[in-house]
């Protein structure tokens, strides 16, 4: 079964990624594949570089990174609310003319129709709220 993972809050509300990362993972071990994973409203925080999690919190960013290179999916922000929130690639931050980066590779900065695409070429899209 082909899954696109959609998740909407924060990634400092663990218990949604948490949920996500094991239903990911619970998944994968049944032979499933994740296409994607899109992030939207604050969920695209976790795309931020300049994160730095406290030694006793578990680092959701560094835990979606370990999925995608272990499922080799992609890893989506929408770049609506990414924009909104400061989160800006290397060709956004050139687009708004900001002196940084603070989203790096293998996040993507994509639209709604990547969002959407789910909905087509996926047999099953599990929203995480």
């Amino acid at each position: 079964m082909n899954l696109q993972l959609n998740l909407y809050q924060a990634p400092w509300h663990h218990v949604s990624h948490r949920d996500a990362l094991a239903f990911a993972r619970a998944s994968l071990a049944r032979g499933d594949r994740i296409e994607r994973v899109f992030f939207f409203m604050d969920a695209v925080y976790i795309g931020l570089t300049s994160q730095s999690p406290a030694s006793d919190e578990v680092d959701m960013r560094q835990a979606w990174l370990d999925l995608a290179a272990d499922a080799g999916c992609e890893l989506l922000l929408c770049i609506a609310a990414s924009a909104n929130r400061g989160l800006l690639n290397d060709a956004e931050a050139e687009r708004y003319q900001s002196p940084i980066t603070t989203v790096a590779e293998p996040f993507q900065l994509v639209g709604l129709g990547q969002w959407a695409l789910g909905y087509g070429d996926s047999d099953k899209v599990v929203s995480f709220r």
